[in-house]
């Protein structure tokens, strides 16, 4: 389906809002909007179909979990565009000191039969990524986004200029180039490809299922994706949540010493450190499950529930720390 100027538009405004409030039906018309852009993008830069799959998916999921930082939807593509960018050089990256290890040809064979329902199918598809890698290798880097986005959009050279951001002459100057460079013949394989290659109902589906099931289910649909994923967020999120831990203990290794040293003997003083340590062990807890519902996205109600418990739990440590006090007390 070939999305218009108004259609998408429309879809942005329309759905931006409710994806952001965890609509995954609106999301994934969000998805279905963009998803030949994210994908031509990452096609561009890695020059392989199932890799540029691979990270839109994964830009994807880092939208799902970013969407409360945009605050309109003309940033949701701009931003979906930069970081499917960002994604894919460090992909090229990585495979690259893969060959290097491996040699080129050994690491694409050994990919080969995960891309296909068969041996047949696989050497298809790797022989159509050689050739338009090839073919994209010898235009000029500006002209790749374009050229893949203009056949995937029904040559509308329009349509194209605003899903990147770009004016209309500007993109069929880069057109112009790339037919100046490439054959007839070659541009309509090209083009071939393109089409057929495109992502569609499959890939929105694919999207919103792992959006359903989590990271760890996801890693079946798409394990890429939500390991990347995954493994950003956690290196992302983990000294936030250690500094925020350090200053917790720090609160609470302070209020237990202050106890501690008023301890009237050596059993108050044992029992008020076991309380320390169980209280430490809580509050730490508690941090990081306010990191983890961050993450996870939990709803209101859900995170007020275990919230509550954690508070009822403090009360109560609260209140046994009185009773050994209490216990201790010297009789009159």
């Amino acid at each position: 389906m070939t999305m218009t100027s108004t259609s998408l538009n429309s879809i942005l405004d329309a759905d931006f809002f409710a994806a952001r409030r965890g609509d995954h039906d609106a999301f994934a018309r969000l998805v279905r909007a963009t998803q030949r852009t994210v994908a031509s993008v990452a096609l561009a830069v890695t020059r392989d179909i199932q890799l540029s799959e691979d990270i839109a998916q994964e830009t994807y999921l880092k939208a799902w979990h970013r969407l409360a930082a945009m605050n309109h939807p003309d940033s949701f593509l701009p931003w979906l565009r930069q970081v499917t960018r960002n994604q894919a050089i460090d992909h090229v990256r990585r495979r690259r000191h893969q060959e290097l290890s491996l040699g080129d040809t050994d690491a694409r064979i050994t990919d080969a039969p995960h891309r296909g329902p068969g041996p047949e199918a696989s050497l298809q598809n790797l022989e159509q990524s050689e050739m338009l890698a090839r073919a994209l290798d010898a235009i000029p880097d500006e002209s790749r986004e374009v050229l893949l986005l203009f056949y995937r959009e029904g040559r509308s050279s329009r349509q194209v200029a605003q899903l990147l951001g770009l004016s209309d002459g500007a993109v069929r100057k880069r057109l112009q180039r790339a037919r100046d460079v490439l054959h007839a013949g070659l541009l309509a394989e090209i083009g071939e490809v393109a089409r057929s290659s495109a992502p569609g109902v499959a890939f929105t589906a694919i999207v919103t299922a792992t959006l359903s099931t989590g990271p760890a289910k996801a890693g079946a649909v798409s394990a890429t994706a939500a390991t990347a994923t995954a493994g950003k967020w956690v290196l992302g999120a983990i000294g936030s949540a250690l500094a925020a831990v350090a200053i917790v203990l720090a609160a609470v290794v302070w209020e237990v010493r202050y106890y501690v040293i008023r301890a009237r003997n050596p059993v108050e003083r044992r029992e008020l450190l076991h309380h320390g340590i169980l209280f430490g062990v809580l509050m730490a807890s508690f941090v990081g499950m306010l990191a983890w519902a961050k993450h996870q996205q939990w709803t209101f109600p859900t995170l007020l529930a275990v919230s509550a418990g954690y508070s009822l739990a403090i009360i109560a440590m609260g209140v046994r720390r009185h009773l050994i006090h209490r216990r201790h007390r010297p009789e009159r």
